[in-house]
């Protein structure tokens, strides 16, 4: 998804990586840009910053922003969070500068939540809990939860960004989704 994505929607601009791990999967893929990425391991924030020559890379709490003064235009992030990536996708959208053309992906777990203990985190930030199993209630949102749930939101959320494109799909209760984004001016 990743790949197929940047190729057919290529766009300049630096990348940003909350999450960042090792760095393997960035890079991978991200090696011909900047990459701006954080993690709150120190030792693998080493690992990820060895395998970058552009790079900028710290120890930082990623559902933050953790680059408040950083001016670089970002045109693509990649959230792929262990549960919950909108925490950090919320701080990066209101605080970093961001390309006309935008590339997002997302790593979203909320679903075995949901299935396990009945917590619906929702993308906003709010949640609540389901009744307890057996639960038509709880069956309908876990099955529902990208159409009803995740894509409602954020495609108002991005506004005045319009969707030029988008992938997803689901790996037992992960959901895995590519966005490209252009930004529509008024008038």
């Amino acid at each position: 998804m990743r790949r197929r994505l940047l190729r057919s929607w290529p766009s300049a601009g630096a990348a940003y990586v909350p999450f960042i791990g090792d760095g393997d999967i960035a890079a991978e893929l991200y090696t011909d840009r900047m990459v701006y990425g954080a993690d709150i391991d120190a030792k693998r924030v080493d690992i990820a910053a060895s395998r970058f020559v552009k790079k900028n890379i710290i120890v930082a709490d990623c559902d933050q922003w953790p680059f408040p003064n950083e001016r670089t235009q970002f045109a693509l992030a990649d959230f792929d969070a262990y549960t919950y990536p909108y925490h950090s996708f919320r701080a990066f959208w209101c605080s970093a500068r961001k390309a006309d053309q935008l590339t997002l992906y997302f790593t979203d777990t909320v679903k075995q939540s949901i299935k396990r203990t009945g917590l619906v985190h929702l993308p906003d930030g709010s949640s609540y809990e389901l009744p307890a199993l057996p639960s038509r209630r709880r069956s309908e949102v876990y099955n529902s939860w990208f159409s009803r749930h995740v894509w409602p939101w954020f495609e108002d959320y991005v506004k005045p960004y319009r969707v030029l494109d988008r992938m997803r799909y689901l790996r037992q209760d992960t959901l895995y989704m590519g966005v490209v984004l252009r930004y529509e001016r008024e008038g």
